[in-house]
């Protein structure tokens, strides 16, 4: 009877080493979800701007690649659960989940997070805010296409204009992904036609917001065949926005040169007529 107690004793201890050994792999491990780095502090993730009701796309996204770096978007979507108050590593869960909640809180601007300041989990803060500020992808999409159809270069540099026109593409793609496979069985081939229309309309629609002093580079581009892409279209469009800007600096050197030589052409005229005069006046 001792023997067997023993035994059973020796085998509890054992047990309760190698669990906790475990659990000191899992918080040693970086690739853990319980793993807690040193560099790990308040001010670690910063978003800007803070997030406020305008925002919510832009924000949620650098915040979620801020977590997915840590390893910790399971906070976000569950997959980390929230462990049992007796479960060893549940002090560990709750410290990672105050510093997340933490950063969430300092990533928004002082009114909103004043709404949120009293909810304990990363989870219920991060669906709140998405249920208040997230638009229906419909809505978003109907009010991007409204601003692309209204955007043109006007006055403004190429590179501002092309840099909204890619901002408001970047985020219907958001919005409304290309086709593509998602079962690996389909034919390439179709989703590259789809691919290569769009990118030929995006060409398109770069173009046509250009304004007059562009007329003569859109027509060659519109002649090219194949269509290049936008890249390298824009590319392009500013290497003669260059051309154009040193001819524009070139000129008023070459009229000057012109106006010059003029000059000292007739003073020439004028010193070889009065020459001949004086000479017949001798005479």
């Amino acid at each position: 009877m001792f023997e067997c107690g023993e035994t059973r004793s020796q085998t509890s201890s054992q047990s309760q080493t190698a669990q906790n050994q475990t659990q000191v792999s899992l918080v040693k491990d970086p690739r853990s979800p319980n793993y807690l780095h040193h560099t790990d502090h308040l001010n670690l993730v910063i978003v800007n701007p803070k997030f406020n009701t305008n925002n919510y796309v832009t924000c949620s996204r650098s915040f979620l690649l801020a977590l997915s770096i840590r390893n910790k978007v399971g906070f976000i979507n569950r997959t980390i659960i929230k462990l049992a108050i007796t479960y060893p590593l549940f002090l560990l869960w709750t410290r990672y989940n105050n510093l997340i909640v933490a950063w969430q809180l300092d990533s928004m601007s002082p009114p909103i997070a004043s709404t949120v300041f009293y909810m304990d989990f990363v989870s219920n803060i991060w669906n709140t805010l998405k249920q208040n500020y997230a638009q229906p992808n419909d809505s978003r999409i109907c009010n991007l296409q409204y601003t692309l159809g209204n955007v043109t270069k006007g006055t403004r540099s190429v590179d501002s204009y092309f840099v909204e026109l890619k901002s408001i593409w970047e985020k219907m793609r958001n919005y409304r992904p290309l086709p593509h496979c998602e079962c690996g069985k389909c034919n390439r081939s179709c989703f590259k036609r789809n691919i290569d229309k769009h990118q030929k309309d995006m060409v398109f629609r770069f173009l046509n917001g250009l304004n007059d002093p562009f007329v003569a580079i859109r027509s060659q581009i519109i002649l090219m065949n194949p269509i290049p892409a936008l890249d390298k279209v824009y590319s392009l469009v500013l290497r003669k926005k260059a051309q154009r800007n040193l001819m524009l600096q070139v000129l008023p050197t070459l009229e000057s040169s012109a106006m010059l030589t003029a000059t000292n052409g007739k003073k020439s005229i004028k010193k070889t007529s009065l020459v001949t005069i004086m000479g017949r006046k001798s005479i």
